[in-house]
């Protein structure tokens, strides 16, 4: 029993060290803007984000891998189920992940400041583009340094508290 009882707590341990691991910027990282646009001819629905670094180190990819383009960090909204509804969803990956049509950031989050960050994701065919617009902050912004998530902020939680 004792020894069920220390496997219980290092599991436990370990685990508890696993789900922080990927989250130590998280704290850092601020929301200060999301605006969302509809671009209803292309069935695009478009996030425009201002994040700002609040601690004392710059934030920047760190991603190393064999290719040529690095592509520093990048962000992209994890949908919940009303929008996810509304969006083409990628297919063949474990991940909820809206099709994506394109983006860009700064790449760097410099101590104090802001940047802005953008992505674009592809709406359904045959969908009111007015649900889309109200339902686009039901979702988690994920900003992402490589395969590595640094921090995750729910939309409309993190933009209530202000």
């Amino acid at each position: 029993m004792k020894k069920v009882l220390k496997v219980s707590i290092v599991l436990l341990m370990c685990l508890s060290l696993f789900f922080t691991m990927g989250f130590e910027k998280k704290s850092e990282l601020v929301l200060t803007n999301v605006e969302t646009t509809v671009i209803k001819s292309e069935h695009i629905l478009r996030y425009d984000f201002r994040i700002k670094n609040t601690g004392s180190q710059r934030i920047f990819g760190t991603f190393d891998y064999p290719g040529h383009h690095s592509y520093g960090l990048e962000v992209t909204v994890r949908p919940y189920d009303k929008l996810a509804s509304l969006m083409e969803i990628q297919q063949n990956t474990v991940f909820r992940k809206m099709q994506f049509r394109g983006g860009s950031s700064e790449g760097i989050l410099e101590p104090g400041k802001e940047a802005s960050f953008h992505a674009e994701f592809q709406i359904k065919e045959n969908v009111d583009v007015g649900k889309v617009k109200s339902t686009s902050l039901e979702g988690v912004l994920l900003i992402l340094d490589g395969p590595k998530v640094i921090a995750e902020i729910p939309l409309a939680d993190s933009l209530n508290k202000k």
